[in-house]
């Protein structure tokens, strides 16, 4: 019986890029975690707690495409952890 309610359980791996001071924080480039099935962006943000840390201006792109943090992952995603751009 167990066995039947864990195949209907299926783990995603998605992979994490991180830029700017973003990356200084998590102290990584890129790496791999795995996550189940409904997974939203804003879900990984609590997860690494960026959110706090950003102010709420962390920007993310899901496969090269801006997203929004209520977009969910798929399976082979790939997440990319946007700080905000400053210049003049």
């Amino acid at each position: 019986m167990i066995g039947r309610y864990m195949a209907e359980v299926f783990a995603w791996r998605i992979h994490l890029k991180f830029f700017g001071p973003v990356q200084d924080k998590t102290g990584v480039k890129e790496t791999v975690m795995s996550v189940v099935e409904g997974t939203t962006v804003n879900d990984i943000i609590g997860r690494l707690q960026l959110d706090s840390w950003m102010g709420g201006q962390l920007k993310t792109a899901i496969d090269g495409r801006i997203t929004g943090r209520d977009e969910t992952l798929h399976d082979g995603a790939e997440l990319a952890f946007l700080p905000p751009v400053s210049g003049g």
